[in-house]
């Protein structure tokens, strides 16, 4: 090969390195903007798509929690209103049956 090739082929290998150098830092920055979207970085308080889940997840079983409690007083609370029922009709009832 001659001078010519040889520096042609050189030339050749250095676009490719630095093709492959650039392409590596795209690939670099992709991956850190995922992590910091992920996890967070120290601009946005380190909240980042993992803690939302989580404070999510725990408002859920708040919720949860809270709609068992509320469906006991519900019930409670029908359970009172068909025995005050009851009485308002047995003393209705009892009412007319003396006149």
């Amino acid at each position: 090969m001659t001078d010519k090739e040889y520096s042609e082929r050189l030339d050749r290998i250095e676009q490719h390195l630095r093709l492959l150098k650039d392409s590596d830092i795209d690939k670099t920055t992709l991956l850190l903007n995922i992590q910091n979207a992920l996890t967070g970085s120290p601009l946005n308080g380190n909240k980042g798509i993992v803690k939302q889940i989580n404070d999510i997840d725990e408002r859920v079983e708040e919720l949860e929690t809270f709609k068992g409690e509320i469906s006991v007083y519900v019930n409670q609370f029908k359970v009172a209103f068909v025995i005050i029922f009851g009485a308002l009709v047995t003393l209705i009832l009892k009412l007319f049956s003396l006149k």
